[in-house]
């Protein structure tokens, strides 16, 4: 094989290469994008669930919260009329 059969040998052959050339790196960048973009959005699913759960979270504590309150407002009002109930 001679070296001299791989170079181009007119102007017309030199575009050809840097077409496909060009070609080539456009198909390449396609991929990386798409790829990227994959990775991208099952990152936002990702963070959109975990931010739920976290709503979640907070919307059980603060259930809990006010259930605990509840009950507590409940057992003085008892222990207030047992309180009355005594005195009389």
């Amino acid at each position: 094989m001679n070296i001299d059969s791989l170079l181009p040998t007119s102007l017309s052959d030199v575009w050809a290469i840097v077409f496909w050339v060009m070609i080539i790196l456009v198909v390449i960048a396609a991929v990386l994008f798409y790829l990227y973009y994959r990775k991208a959005s099952k990152k936002v699913v990702k963070m959109r669930e975990d931010l739920s759960t976290k709503e979640n979270t907070i919307n059980q504590l603060k259930k809990s919260k006010d259930d605990t309150l509840k009950e507590l407002t409940d057992l003085k009002e008892k222990v207030d009329k047992i309180i009355e109930r005594e005195k009389k």
